[in-house]
């Protein structure tokens, strides 16, 4: 009996799989709109609608924006405003205009205003897509969020991002996580394609190595 023998090397390569990637796309980004809020973006419910009283948070404000900036580079109509307003809302109301940096969400309560690398790595992110998508205010957005990295946040010493600080960066944590760092890889990468800094791709296998050939490592390679 003849054994079939496909067109392609995987089913990853098949033509209809990449027919339902791009499906599957499309319409998670038709589902992602409905999280936009005057102030940026926020969390969706399970029937996919902003619930009562809902927030505009960096984490979806910078993952939208990415999401759509990628979008839009890709030539889909419809998402350019989307990520003006991502910029815009990380710039302004996201932003910390006093201390600089960033709040978890608008309007944070006194005792929820600290600086946390993970959310940051994800402005970083945004930022460098909409760079990619020559958005407006996109290349100060860029500046800023890499200012605040090299100010703050990566340590040279510890080849590793500091986990977190209070508003006005005077008390850190002595945590370093993770799975910040592991976000910080993915927004190094995209800061190094932008940017055309090398020190950024640098940085990306610093954490590489402390994480996998340092902590994993020591243990069986079991990521801590």
């Amino acid at each position: 009996m003849d054994t079939f023998q496909p067109a392609f090397s995987s089913w990853l390569n098949a033509p209809a799989h990449q027919q339902w990637l791009a499906a599957e796309g499309l319409r998670l980004l038709a589902f992602a709109k409905a999280s936009r809020l005057p102030d940026g973006f926020g969390n969706l419910d399970e029937r996919g609608c902003l619930p009562t009283g809902a927030r505009a948070e960096t984490m979806n404000t910078a993952r939208m924006t990415h999401s759509f900036a990628m979008a839009h580079a890709q030539g889909l109509p419809g998402f350019a405003e989307l990520v003006d307003h991502g910029i815009e809302a990380l710039s302004g109301p996201l932003r910390d205009a006093e201390y600089g940096g960033w709040f978890a969400t608008t309007q944070p309560h006194e005792d929820d205003t600290g600086k946390a690398a993970y959310l940051h790595a994800f402005v970083a992110l945004a930022a460098s897509s909409a760079v990619v998508a020559q958005r407006p205010g996109a290349q100060a957005l860029l500046d800023e969020a890499v200012r605040v990295i090299d100010g703050h946040f990566w340590s040279e010493e510890e080849g590793a991002l500091r986990e977190s600080f209070n508003r006005d960066w005077s008390v850190e944590e002595a945590y370093r996580g993770a799975n910040s760092n592991m976000h910080a890889t993915e927004a190094f990468l995209a800061l190094a394609d932008v940017t055309d800094d090398p020190r950024w791709l640098a940085r990306a296998l610093r954490i590489v190595e402390r994480v996998i050939h340092g902590h994993a490592a020591a243990n069986d390679y079991l990521v801590v």
